[in-house]
């Protein structure tokens, strides 16, 4: 009988001992299981890439003026060829460097801009007769699909009868024109210049210094701001918010015109009391 319950003993704690290991075991395949499952997601977000979408539309960017030199436009593409891609690649970026890339004349911009669906168009430093082009295009706008434009030279409307009538289907952000100004504010979502200062040594010093650490910002920020909202930029009381946010940590404040004192509703300048961002 002793014999036979040692018998019976031993067998229970066989039994036992075997159900403890195939638990350890299955613990470690569960482990090694959600160790895999863990490192998939790991994988995955280390191979995807940004996607672009083009039949949305392109964004258009002019280098004029004072944005042209190799030092500037190269890095500057290059940071948003890395986010929005070039148009040659796929992406929604068409960079032209005036006047390289528009045989010296920046009325060509029309035919580019014309010839694809655009979601915005940003001008650096804005050559003369910018304004006429961006007429010419607002017109057409207006006018049925059919109906041909000829450029003229026939006098500028004003900002307030132009942006009364407007059918602008996408953004048009204008920085340190060396165009018209009224020209531009008539055509353009808004303008922004740098403050003038009374001495101009002091001002072309601190112009040059905002251009090397600043403009390169307020582009990449642009054109974040058409990739994101789409729309025409309303002359209404939330226009200097947007154009605050573009422009990032230096305070901005509308145009006051020094002869008439008549502030202007969609052309800024960039406060000069402030300390260029790093």
């Amino acid at each position: 009988m002793k014999v036979f319950l040692r018998i019976i003993a031993a067998l229970f704690l066989g039994a036992a001992f075997c159900a403890g290991l195939c638990s350890c075991e299955k613990k470690k395949t569960a482990g090694f299981a959600g160790a895999q499952g863990g490192a998939a997601p790991a994988a995955a977000d280390q191979s995807e890439t940004i996607q672009w979408h083009p039949e949305d539309g392109y964004i258009c960017i002019v280098f004029g003026y004072g944005f042209n030199s190799p030092e500037f436009h190269e890095d500057a593409i290059k940071k948003l060829q890395d986010k929005y891609g070039l148009e040659e690649e796929g992406g929604i970026i068409i960079p032209l460097i005036y006047p390289d890339n528009l045989n010296g004349r920046i009325s060509n911009i029309y035919d580019i801009i014309t010839s694809h669906k655009m979601k915005g168009l940003i001008l650096l430093g804005a050559p003369e007769n910018t304004h006429r082009t961006l007429t010419k295009l607002r017109a057409e706008w207006e006018l049925p699909a059919d109906t041909a434009v000829e450029e003229t030279d026939g006098a500028e409307s004003s900002t307030a009868e132009v942006q009364q009538d407007r059918k602008q289907p996408y953004p048009i952000f204008s920085f340190m024109p060396q165009d018209d100004i009224l020209g531009q504010e008539s055509n353009c979502d808004f303008v922004l210049e740098y403050e003038r200062s009374s001495s101009i040594e002091e001002e072309l010093s601190q112009e040059t210094e905002l251009l090397d650490k600043t403009v390169e910002l307020i582009l990449v920020r642009a054109v974040r701001y058409m990739d994101e909202h789409r729309e025409p930029l309303e002359p209404d009381d939330k226009l200097h918010a947007h154009v605050q946010t573009i422009v990032g940590d230096h305070k901005i404040h509308r145009y006051t015109d020094s002869e008439s004192g008549i502030q202007a509703i969609n052309h800024f300048v960039i406060e000069q009391s402030q300390e260029p961002e790093n």
